[in-house]
């Protein structure tokens, strides 16, 4: 383990890394179907995979499905994913606006039969807004705690 990016697992659901605590959401493993011409995941599943992940966080945090994402940015492909690659997807919370959540997902590989190493294969901003019923932003009422 590098020295210059720590990383630590505080329990099965946490990871940190460079001192940000981050929530193991959810994994995929990639198949073939998942591939392009030259063997790699496609980006635009991983993104959708990424944009998923962030949802579903920010829906558990806001404790209700009415969520939108409004914005997908700083997309950094690092590394590209491979068949058979277990794809690990960490997010946090990174500001709070009065309707709007913005959450850095970090998605991490690992092939399990070959290595140990965990690849940092995406890092991504997303913006989530609350809705209400007619599908106008609305007050969340979350509050980030200060750590």
């Amino acid at each position: 383990m590098s020295t210059n990016n720590p990383i630590r697992v505080v329990s099965p659901s946490e990871v940190v890394i460079n001192n940000k605590v981050y929530i193991r959401v959810t994994s995929h493993l990639v198949l073939s179907a998942h591939l392009n011409a030259a063997n790699n995941l496609f980006g635009g599943l991983l993104v959708q995979w990424a944009d998923e992940c962030a949802g579903i966080y920010v829906m558990e945090i806001l404790k209700t499905h009415h969520v939108v994402t409004k914005k997908i940015s700083e997309v950094l492909f690092n590394e590209p994913a491979k068949l058979g690659d277990v794809l690990e997807f960490l997010c946090c919370v990174k500001s709070v606006g009065k309707t709007s959540i913005t959450v850095e997902c970090v998605t991490r590989a690992k092939q399990i039969d070959t290595e140990d190493r965990l690849r940092t294969i995406l890092n991504c901003d997303l913006v989530f807004v609350k809705i209400d019923k007619f599908g106008r932003s609305t007050h969340h009422n979350f509050v980030l705690e200060e750590s």
